[in-house]
């Protein structure tokens, strides 16, 4: 019980946060005390550090308004009473209310007033913490050599603080940083100095993040015995402090651990305790490493259901937990002076939407790179000498790779949808063209199914307007390829024709109609709906996600057009596409022909192919050497590698990853670019990540030109010969 102003003020003072701080209901109660003593007895040099003080329990309950509003107050008086410490206490604050509420930019302007005064007062604890706010959100941005330059910086001035806490603290997370970046060797000694400190001071919370560090590290090295024992001694002592989210982080990454060194029995075990704990006490965030690692178990353990169960668990929770901490966030935030709500409100959903969609991203990296492998493999061995029987494997193969890529595809254009990702191109394209592009795309199925495929134009084959040609071709194929699918005898025809012509627009209707089973008018409505069709045995019978129609929904609609549809049950479907076009006076350009490419423009030029996968180089190398033999190809895994390579050969051609260990793509062609004499050396990206830059963005980046995986042969042929 605090009743006097004079322990008010020393309660305040030296409350300091440290490895047993708990923001429960009697740190509240006693802050509440001091604040109305301090009130009363008109104390104002005491406010600024009870605003902090206040502001740090309501960010540990995620009250970010509450927190806000403390911060003003802090900074208010602080500056009146010429309060340095509280001051920048303040404003460290604030950028970690903006950090999590996912407004960087606002975080960054934080951290530079911070940095700026605490050279000003020669203050290096706030410096240290300045330095270590600006390398976590370097962090979050995956900008690797700004958070290395942040976190020395920081350690720097922390060393100079003499607090031994957060010296150790400092040092681990670095380490563990380091870590996260693959720099396991980079990171030990870091490790080691805050390990000793902390253990020579009984750093409870900082040793335990040693231990799981050095558990991270005897895993990459496969040395199993010292791995589990760190992980096991990192579980202990959270628990010894009670940190309870702590521990089953840990836990996951024991049972990560049991998994890899193949102890599955182990792994089940922990992790089934673990989901019980998450569950009940309803932790989200807990959950999703659960279901990841759970998933990951069954798939090794081969019980492909159970895997599969656990993955759909995964991607329901995560949902759950992104809606939640979006709804949360949106709930703490209200007007104020000095924050403009609509715009936290924006960039709080905005950042909700990127975690989904870098969820989307990294399964696209995972998935595509397989599917790349798969249809480059198939295309090499098309080029081999088979019989009929093995041609034709190879080419149910191919098609099985390119069904699996369109439901990849799908599934990322819905989540570039739902961002506000899906920027449209504008170029001559025509409409001719694009409709034979589908016809020859669709016309061996038809065959196969004896189904009558017709496309026809009510215009002149060169007239042209200003459109998105891949998206243009994605709708018209996706319709013809429904009318296909669900057309068992008949015929399936698409018709263009201009309906409408008003100044320099003009509007085609494209009719796509077969004969197949129809939809019953009742159940219409709902084809266009994400995840649906007309009737459940549909599926059952002709399969499908159910996502086609939605995306070429949207897709008319961002092109400013409209998709109707009309039917009748076993008499055929009719989707009529109406869109308002520009119309070009620049002609189309001609279609890529492979057989017009000579290839003596590529006579002994030497192309380094960078790229982590194996498979990846195997197939590009191959695809090159089919073209020409006489190129000369080196191999990379990473952007050093690279680096290396163009300063010993010379080098006129760099097809590179973008996604590889120590030195990625990106980094390497930045790199590359920073020295004048490379400046001749072409640059192609590639990429299975889903990627949302235009290609303006990506040239800015240091690259000529990009492709994304899966890649066609002809694609790379094409970039190589006319980059």
């Amino acid at each position: 019980m605090i009743e006097t102003t004079e322990q008010a003020r020393e309660f305040i003072k030296n409350l300091k946060r440290s490895d047993n701080w708990i923001s429960d209901g009697e740190l509240f109660e006693k802050l509440q005390q001091c604040e109305s003593l301090i009130k009363h007895d008109t104390q104002e040099e005491l406010l600024p550090y009870l605003g902090v003080n206040f502001c740090l329990y309501y960010i540990d309950i995620s009250d970010y308004k509450n927190a806000w509003n403390y911060a003003e107050i802090a900074i208010k008086y602080a500056e009146k009473y010429e309060n340095t410490e509280c001051l920048l206490n303040a404003l460290s604050l604030q950028h970690r209310i903006h950090r999590l509420l996912g407004n960087l930019e606002a975080a960054q302007i934080s951290i530079s007033k911070q940095i700026e005064l605490a050279h000003k007062y020669n203050a290096p604890n706030q410096l240290a913490g300045a330095y270590l706010n600006q390398a976590v959100i370097f962090h979050k941005q995956r900008l690797k050599s700004n958070t290395k330059e942040a976190y020395l910086r920081a350690i720097e001035y922390v060393i100079k603080s003499n607090n031994l806490f957060y010296i150790a603290t400092y040092h681990i997370s670095y380490a563990g940083v380091l870590i996260d970046f693959k720099e396991e060797e980079e990171a030990l000694p870091f490790l080691k100095k805050g390990f000793d400190i902390a253990q020579k001071n009984n750093f409870s919370r900082p040793l335990a993040i040693a231990y799981s560090n050095y558990g991270l590290i005897y895993q990459t090295k496969g040395e199993e015995e010292k791995c589990i024992n760190a992980y096991k001694t990192s579980i202990q002592l959270f628990e010894e402090i009670q940190s309870s989210n702590d521990a089953i982080m840990a836990k996951i990454m024991l049972a990560d651990a049991y998994i890899a060194f193949n102890h599955l029995e182990k792994s089940e075990n922990i992790l089934n305790e673990t989901i019980e704990f998450s569950e009940r006490n309803d932790l989200k965030y807990n959950q999703i490493g659960i279901y990841e690692a759970l998933s990951a178990l069954m798939e090794k353990r081969e019980h492909y259901q159970d895997a599969l169960k656990y993955h759909k668990k995964l991607i329901e929770v995560k949902e759950e937990y992104l809606n939640a901490e979006s709804e949360k966030r949106i709930q703490n935030v209200e007007q104020h002076q000095r924050i403009n709500i609509l715009k936290i409100e924006k960039q709080n959903a905005e950042n909700m939407a990127n975690l989904k969609h870098d969820f989307l991203a990294n399964m696209s990296h995972e998935i595509r790179t397989p599917i790349n492998s798969i249809l480059g493999i198939c295309y090499l061995l098309q080029q081999q000498s088979l019989n009929t029987v093995q041609f034709d494997y190879i080419n149910r193969l191919k098609r099985s790779g390119e069904n699996l890529l369109g439901i990849v595809n799908d599934v990322l254009d819905i989540s570039k949808i739902e961002s506000g990702k899906m920027d449209l191109v504008h170029e001559p394209i025509s409409i001719y063209s694009i409709l034979q592009d589908v016809h020859q795309s669709l016309e061996p199925k038809a065959t196969d199914k004896k189904i009558a495929f017709t496309v026809s134009t009510h215009f002149e084959k060169e007239f042209t307007v200003i459109s998105d040609p891949v998206r243009l071709y994605q709708v018209l194929l996706n319709l013809a390829s429904n009318a296909l699918k669900f057309t068992i005898e008949g015929f399936v025809s698409i018709e263009a024709r201009i309906t409408n012509k008003k100044n320099k627009f003009t509007e085609i209707t494209f009719i796509v109609k077969d004969s197949g089973i129809g939809i019953a008018q009742e159940k219409i409505n709902r084809i266009f709906e994400r995840y649906e069709q007309a009737d459940a045995s549909i599926k059952n019978t002709f399969g499908g996600t159910g996502l086609g129609l939605s995306i070429s929904k949207k897709i008319v609609e961002l092109m400013h057009g409209t998709i109707d549809a009309k039917s009748e049950l076993n008499k055929g479907t009719e989707f009529i596409v109406s869109i308002p076009f520009e119309t070009s006076l620049q002609q189309a350009p001609a279609a890529f022909d492979m057989s017009s490419i000579s290839i003596e423009s590529t006579n002994n030029i030497c192309i380094v192919i960078a790229d982590d996968n194996t498979e990846n180089r195997l197939i590009a190398r191959e695809i090159l050497l089919n073209f020409n033999p006489s190129i000369k190809i080196m191999e990379a895994e990473n952007g050093q590698e690279v680096l290396q390579m163009i300063n010993a050969n010379t080098v006129n051609i760099i097809f590179m990853d973008f996604d590889m260990p120590i030195m990625n793509g990106i980094e390497a062609a930045q790199a590359i670019r920073a020295n004048v004499s490379n400046h001749s050396i072409k640059i192609i990206g590639n990429t299975a990540s889903l990627i949302t830059l235009s290609i303006e963005e990506i040239k800015s980046l240091g690259f000529d030109d990009f492709i994304p995986k899966p890649f066609k042969p002809e694609e790379l042929i094409k970039k190589i010969v006319y980059l």
